[in-house]
């Protein structure tokens, strides 16, 4: 049994979701020791030996019945989410917080081709996209739902400060 990080897209706004309900009913769905960070669906918790597909299946689940949200959940465990801090080519960036780490449910079927004249630059590695937002995140038409619809894959961006976050909870 080890320490996974469950990142849950969408979470906010019209699908927002308290964080004590959702560790009751991840708790009544047999996971024991859940940990959340902020309120944008960062779980940490037990693998109890299950697969990631499995886990995000049982977690897409629970918050579909007990919040009525269908979201997508992808897993990752401390290894990985170790292996994509070290391949992010702007993770010791001083402004953490203005890079991100999109979590990609798959491999990216399609190269990826940034428009001409932004500011941002970003990197495909794997099934996880490095973004560098020098100018911030706010004003950036490429947050990840653009980059889900180029590559097609279901994907959720989390800062460089949450990423580093994750790795000491799930350590």
């Amino acid at each position: 049994m080890s320490r996974v990080v469950a990142l849950i897209r969408g979470v906010g706004g019209p699908t927002a979701l308290k964080m004590p309900a959702l560790r009751e009913a991840l708790a009544s769905a047999g996971f024991g020791d859940v940990d959340t960070l902020q309120v944008a669906g960062n779980l940490v918790l037990d693998d109890d030996g299950r697969a990631a597909d499995d886990l995000a299946a049982v977690i897409r689940d629970t918050v579909r019945d007990a919040f009525g949200f269908d979201l997508p959940v992808l897993v990752r465990t401390h290894r990985e989410l170790v292996d994509a801090r070290a391949r992010n080519p702007w993770a010791d960036a001083a402004e953490g917080r203005w890079v991100q780490t999109v979590f990609l449910d798959g491999e990216a079927t399609t190269t990826l081709e940034l428009p001409q004249g932004v500011p941002e630059e970003a990197v495909v590695d794997g099934r996880e996209v490095f973004v560098r937002y020098p100018e911030g995140i706010g004003g950036s038409k490429l947050q990840a739902g653009w980059f889900e619809r180029r590559l097609g894959v279901v994907g959720t961006a989390r800062n460089n400060n949450t990423v580093a976050k994750l790795i000491e909870m799930s350590a």
